[in-house]
């Protein structure tokens, strides 16, 4: 508090800036007349019926586009070969197709030989097979079960 008050005996209250006479009452009208002219309201734009509707059409195009490549993959990879995850109407199918002969060039998985002896051990005979399954096998495989 002393050196406040040697500073105000020193130099007093009064500072050394002084402002012009009048400066307060022409201030607001000075800044009005340096700001830029206020630009008109734009009107929004009228959009068509297909502006509004082309991001939603983009997204099922894509959508569509991705589902048509993980087919592509999943038919590419092979994962129509026999499993046990397989359902017995895939397998139904894919011993109708000609998909079984090359099935004997393919080297078996432990699970391909846990599915052979699953079915194997369900049915005695081709027929059974058959019925179950709504499926006529192909004369060529007739003596599968010998």
């Amino acid at each position: 508090m002393k050196e406040e008050e040697k500073i105000i005996g020193r130099y007093g209250r009064k500072g050394p800036w002084k402002v012009p006479e009048g400066y307060f009452e022409s201030l607001s009208v000075d800044i009005i007349e340096k700001l830029p002219a206020h630009p008109e309201k734009q009107q929004p734009v009228k959009l068509s019926a297909w502006q509004r509707v082309k991001p939603y059409v983009y997204l099922a195009a894509m959508f569509a586009g991705i589902w048509c490549m993980m087919q592509m993959f999943h038919n590419v990879s092979g994962m129509g070969s026999l499993n046990i995850d397989n359902p017995p109407e895939h397998i139904a199918s894919l011993m109708s197709e000609s998909a079984m002969d090359d099935m004997y060039l393919m080297p078996l998985s432990d699970s391909d030989y846990e599915l052979i002896d699953e079915m194997s051990s369900k049915y005695s005979s081709i027929e059974e097979f058959e019925k179950d399954f709504g499926v006529t096998i192909e004369p060529q495989f007739d003596n599968a079960d010998k």
